[in-house]
């Protein structure tokens, strides 16, 4: 640790006036009428006011789906609440879960899947009516580094009412409750997004609890136009935006919509990181013949798994805890998969961290009625089956989920809330 010396400098000594209302003599006296009366009181008074005008008028109210650009988390959001049908299946999880999902799609269909517009299994939908003989239709809600907490702000605000499925998949993985790198739980993308769609201070302290972050919190709270700056922000930026090519209209260009955007990522790679635009995550159909080679991601993971955070492990279980209790109370079954990942992998987590996590998956899904089911255990993927440490590719992924798809067809709880028949082939 270094150590600074302060050197004592000599300083004129000069009279100060006491400001009104403080003793120049040996106690100080607090001059409360002069506060009222000050510039300052007035002034806050004022806005104060005028934020419960604002509030009473919902003056420029946040809008939760009104967003300046997308993301995965936002195009999923869109996609899901324009469906003029309920899904029967919803899949969440992270990208261990995604990138199966939309990679299998592009091979079943054999064409290129773009990841912001296609948000369902289609072989998993076939894979299941063949084991069940019942046709559902699925949504994938999967999204990148979705963690429980996330997944807890989807099931709590967006999995009710008409939106509710019967069946919830959700895979995870070790990472989704032991990542050293996630500051908190309000740092992803999913949660910008998500928390606008409903209170969740009774969450308060696990999802911000940095007291930057829960000073942020309780402002937004308390202050109406500090709560609503980003919706106000994007209003007047449109109005200045329509002002603008009025005057000054863009010039024509022969550059594409994707061209210019690869450019403006090339020179402001910062901006607007999370931004996902139209055909720029795409998934292309391959085969066992040209698939890309194994990705050695371990260093990632060395960082991710370096300490066990037990406040970000505990807090991450809670969530997953509430994901179940909400499904149980609103007729939802869970059909909760433990994801597989490499034994390169798993020699990262010491033997306590590792049957801390599964031990705890078994017991809250045991006490939330969930069926538990445990991927890595089946012993039915080899390290030929990824792409990566942890994330499988199509071929890997299409094993996947043929098993969800039988497990699930099996489940004597998901079965009755999916009304398959007790003649449907099993």
């Amino acid at each position: 640790m270094q150590v600074e010396s302060t050197l004592m400098e000599k300083t004129e000594v000069t009279h100060v006036v006491a400001p009104p209302g403080l003793a120049t003599g040996g106690s100080a006296k607090f001059d409360f009428g002069g506060l009222l009366q000050s510039r300052f009181f007035a002034a806050f008074m004022a806005f104060f006011a005028l934020c419960a005008v604002m509030a009473a008028s919902n003056f420029d109210r946040l809008k939760p789906a009104d967003f300046a650009f997308n993301t995965w988390t936002t195009w999923a959001i869109k996609d899901f609440l324009g469906r003029p049908q309920t899904p029967d299946v919803v899949f969440l999880g992270s990208s261990l879960m995604l990138v199966p999902l939309d990679g299998v799609d592009a091979d079943y269909t054999n064409k290129t899947i773009d990841g912001s517009a296609h948000h369902r299994s289609l072989f998993f939908e076939d894979h299941f009516k063949k084991y069940s003989g019942k046709a559902v239709n699925s949504f994938n809600f999967a999204l990148p580094g979705e963690m429980p907490s996330d997944a807890y702000l989807i099931t709590r605000f967006l999995l009710e009412g008409k939106h509710a499925p019967k069946v919830l998949v959700y895979g995870v993985g070790p990472r989704d409750f032991m990542d050293n790198l996630l500051p908190s739980p309000s740092a992803t993308d999913p949660f910008v997004y998500l928390s606008r769609f409903g209170d969740w201070s009774d969450h308060a302290a696990l999802i911000t609890p940095d007291w930057q972050e829960r000073l942020n919190f309780e402002l937004t709270r308390l202050f109406y136009t500090y709560g609503q700056r980003s919706q106000m922000a994007l209003d007047i930026n449109r109005a200045a935006l329509a002002l603008l090519d009025k005057i000054a209209p863009k010039p024509p260009s022969k550059m594409t919509d994707l061209e210019i955007y690869s450019m403006r990522r090339s020179i402001m790679p910062d901006y607007r990181p999370f931004e996902v635009a139209p055909n720029t995550c795409l998934f292309t159909p391959t085969t066992d013949a040209n698939r890309p080679k194994f990705l050695d991601n371990i260093d990632e993971y060395r960082k991710r798994y370096k300490k066990l955070k037990v406040e970000t492990f505990n807090g991450q279980m809670s969530f997953l805890q509430d994901i179940l209790a909400i499904a149980k109370a609103r007729g939802i079954h869970v059909m909760l998969y433990a994801m597989p990942i490499t034994d390169i992998n798993r020699g990262l987590l010491s033997d306590q961290s590792w049957e801390l996590y599964r031990s705890r998956l078994r017991a809250i899904a045991s006490q939330s009625g969930a069926s538990f089911l445990d991927m890595h255990e089946s012993g039915a993927f080899k390290i030929s089956d990824f792409q990566d440490t942890v994330h499988l590719h199509s071929g890997g992924g299409a094993k996947l989920l043929d098993m969800m798809a039988q497990t699930i067809a099996k489940d004597t709880v998901a079965a009755r809330q999916l009304k398959i028949g007790k003649e449907a082939p099993l």
